[in-house]
């Protein structure tokens, strides 16, 4: 496994406290990792979560002062904000951490950047890419070759077969499938189930088997009245 993560240490605060930043706590105390602290101006009303304390600082007063021989880790589901985060503390030098739960499968010839999660149960085989600050979620697989672009979500049990393509900030949903060779853009949303047979390009939100787009079926709903 090759990865750009920036970290000497292994002290870690995690931005955002929700579902999802627990889930990446989690991750990390398993990989090894001392979580020092959240970072969450939703959560200030708490002293602790999971037994890591809220620190008290909104996240630029943090970056501003980052504590030595720590790294950051960006736990916020939504993908556009979490890269501006991302891009926010790269900006200050802050080190960014890659977290990987020890029960998922990671080629050694696959690459991880800087600020990417990859869950539980999750397989990222021979030669795929993983972006930065992207979040290969819960058992998902990401097969050789595949790339995931910058902020991207492979959410649980998504399958992106070989050499497949997710562009920046694209969810693909929970056990949709890109078949091999298949490329899809930017800011594409994949549903739930769906299966992804043929290039989309930005923006695309993509449903059913075979996918199409939500335009096209309210056109065909239409047509059929």
């Amino acid at each position: 496994m090759k990865t750009t993560d920036t970290t000497t240490h292994r002290n870690l605060i995690i931005i955002g406290a929700g579902g999802h930043g627990r889930v990446c706590a989690d991750v990390a105390f398993r990989a090894g990792w001392t979580v020092v602290g959240f970072c969450d101006p939703a959560f200030q009303h708490v002293t602790d979560i999971l037994g890591v304390r809220m620190l008290a600082d909104c996240e630029e007063t943090l970056f501003g002062n980052w504590p030595d021989h720590t790294g950051l880790f960006v736990a916020i589901g939504d993908n556009t904000r979490r890269l501006a985060v991302l891009d926010a503390a790269s900006r200050m030098g802050i080190e960014l951490a890659v977290l990987v739960d020890p029960s998922a499968i990671v080629s050694p010839s696959a690459t991880l950047s800087a600020g990417s999660v990859v869950m539980p149960g999750a397989v990222i085989n021979a030669e795929a890419f993983v972006g930065r600050g992207s979040l290969i979620n819960t058992a998902a697989v990401v097969e050789h070759g595949a790339r995931v672009g910058q902020g991207a979500h492979i959410a649980p049990g998504a399958c992106l077969t070989g050499d497949t393509v997710v562009g920046d900030r694209s969810l693909v949903g929970a056990r949709a499938t890109l078949i091999p060779g298949v490329q899809i853009g930017q800011d594409v949303t994949v549903g739930a189930g769906a299966v992804v047979t043929r290039a989309f390009g930005d923006s695309a939100q993509l449903v059913g088997v075979p996918a199409c787009t939500t335009q096209h079926l309210q056109l065909v709903s239409r047509a059929a009245r």
